[in-house]
């Protein structure tokens, strides 16, 4: 197998698994026959991208409401877990901002709203994830399956990665007392936004790899699914949260966010993690509805 063919079948591995079952071994063995260039590479990336936020209904009605519940749960965990990304980065930009806020209430608002959302969408993980962490923690025992043991450890392994990653960094950073020259500023938030995403990205897709496996049963997608509803309003006070706060801090003045923990502006710094939960409200809210679709379909 040549290497575009390797590709090419990776992406396909993007695209929803209804799309897969039904076309997938065709277009892996039409891959083979005709390996793709860098133009079919990029067409696959796009029609995978495509086919999330446009599902065709020809496909999508084939889903059982069980499988339809566990993509939706899925796609529910998986915004959160990029959201999460967000609010971390949102609190370890902002420890700084105590005054600020005291002297702006809007930014005291905003701040409750990501804090509430946090809370709120921790009890819905808690409540919806957790029995399908026990249930697949007792498949992978009882099967005695390892991959579906590693799917299961590879969120902690990835965040380990990255704790370690960004403990080495720190490690190697100049002395702030000195300042932070420009090459400092412009190299680190790359090597650690990519860790973040990557680490994010893992923490995501895990979650629906290993229900895939476990195939956990349909009383238990259906809590699932149901926590998922209030997962989905989690997000969006999250949302809403930076989106107030961000909008408070660059209508003030030039100088209320000068010095961020990378020596750049604080109020910069969080509008990547504004984009990011701002881009996870819309498929959110679609896979919470297909979520309670499903979930009212089997009941």
């Amino acid at each position: 197998m040549s290497a575009r063919t390797r590709i090419g079948a990776g992406l396909v591995a993007l695209y929803p698994e209804p799309w897969r079952e039904r076309y997938g071994e065709e277009m892996r063995a039409l891959l083979e026959d005709d390996p793709p260039g860098a133009r079919g590479l990029l067409s696959l990336l796009w029609g995978a991208l495509r086919a999330h936020v446009r599902p065709q209904r020809c496909w999508r009605q084939r889903v059982e409401s069980a499988a339809a519940m566990r993509l939706s749960v899925g796609a529910l965990f998986a915004c959160w877990m990029l959201v999460s990304v967000a609010g971390s980065a949102f609190a370890k930009l902002t420890e700084h901002m105590d005054y600020v806020e005291r002297a702006r209430p809007l930014l005291h608002v905003g701040r409750g709203l990501v804090v509430a959302g946090a809370t709120l969408g921790a009890l819905a993980v808690a409540a919806g994830g957790l029995p399908l962490v026990w249930h697949a923690l007792r498949e992978a025992a009882r099967r005695r399956d390892r991959r579906l043991a590693v799917l299961l450890a590879t969120p902690a392994i990835a965040g380990g990665m990255l704790l370690a990653s960004s403990g080495l960094l720190v490690g190697i950073a100049p002395s702030r007392h000195n300042g932070f020259g420009a090459g400092f500023v412009l190299a680190l938030p790359l090597p650690l936004t990519l860790g973040v995403l990557a680490c994010a990205l893992t923490g995501a897709l895990a979650p629906k790899a290993v229900m895939r496996r476990s195939r956990p049963p349909a009383s238990l997608l259906r809590v699932a699914s149901w926590a998922g509803q209030v997962l989905a309003l989690a997000i969006g006070l999250v949302a809403a949260g930076l989106a107030l706060y961000v909008a408070k801090m660059w209508s003030a003045d030039a100088g209320m966010g000068a010095s961020g923990p990378l020596g750049l502006s604080t109020r910069l710094t969080l509008v990547p993690a504004l984009a990011g939960a701002l881009i996870c409200l819309g498929p959110a809210a679609v896979a919470a509805r297909r979520a309670r679709t499903a979930a009212l379909a089997r009941s």
